[in-house]
């Protein structure tokens, strides 16, 4: 499955290089279980990426939830767990090794439903993620619009994110063929906000690191 690109709610494009199953128990004698990973920043490539190495820890509560810890049935939650910490501005991209945590804790789940929820984002956001997806994955060849992990990471269902889609390719923002999309000239026009988009999300995360040193 990996290497992984998404973009992130917050406009970041990300690419989940590497995590290193399975989930260990901490060695620090504290009630988590730990993975490590790391998350490529997918605006430079070679000796300028930016990276974050990642420890993403899970409590002994969400294990039990959750169930399974294999990589097939966890890795969605894992992954949206460290999206999630970058909109947060909790996860900074840096050239150096430094680990920096991912926390995976109740919030991420529905014990009255009994499983794994993450926050419903608005119709709004949910365009806006839509045309970052588009615009930094779908620029060369068409890229699959509503991946699971993104159904997922919103709370949306799959096919609403492909009626939203729609509604991005009346604008003429992206071309549609099947659930794929592709994205147009009117799209790239958009290239100055979505760069700075991601460049704020980016250096929030820089600073919240250098505070928190």
């Amino acid at each position: 499955m990996l290497p992984l690109r998404l973009v992130t709610l917050s406009g970041v494009p990300i690419e989940i290089a590497e995590l290193k199953w399975p989930f260990h128990q901490s060695t620090s004698g504290s009630d988590w279980f730990v993975l490590h990973g790391r998350v490529n920043l997918l605006d430079a490539t070679g000796p300028d990426q930016l990276h974050a190495e990642v420890a993403v820890a899970m409590t002994q509560t969400m294990k039990d939830a959750v169930g399974s810890l294999d990589s097939g049935h966890a890795e969605p939650l894992v992954v949206n767990a460290i999206r999630k910490t970058i909109d947060n501005g909790q996860l900074a991209f840096l050239k150096s090794g430094k680990l920096q945590p991912v926390h995976i804790t109740s919030r991420f789940y529905s014990f009255a439903r009994k499983q794994v929820q993450f926050p419903t984002q608005s119709e709004s956001d949910v365009l806006e993620l839509l045309k970052r997806r588009i615009f930094w994955l779908g620029m060369d060849q068409a890229v699959e619009i509503a991946p699971s992990y993104d159904s997922q990471y919103v709370n949306l269902p799959h096919e609403k994110l492909l009626e939203l889609a729609g509604r991005l390719a009346v604008q003429g923002l992206i071309t549609i063929s099947g659930d794929r999309a592709l994205a147009t000239d009117a799209l790239r026009g958009n290239a100055a906000a979505i760069r700075a988009a991601m460049q704020k999300s980016v250096e929030t995360g820089k600073a919240a690191t250098k505070i928190s040193a």
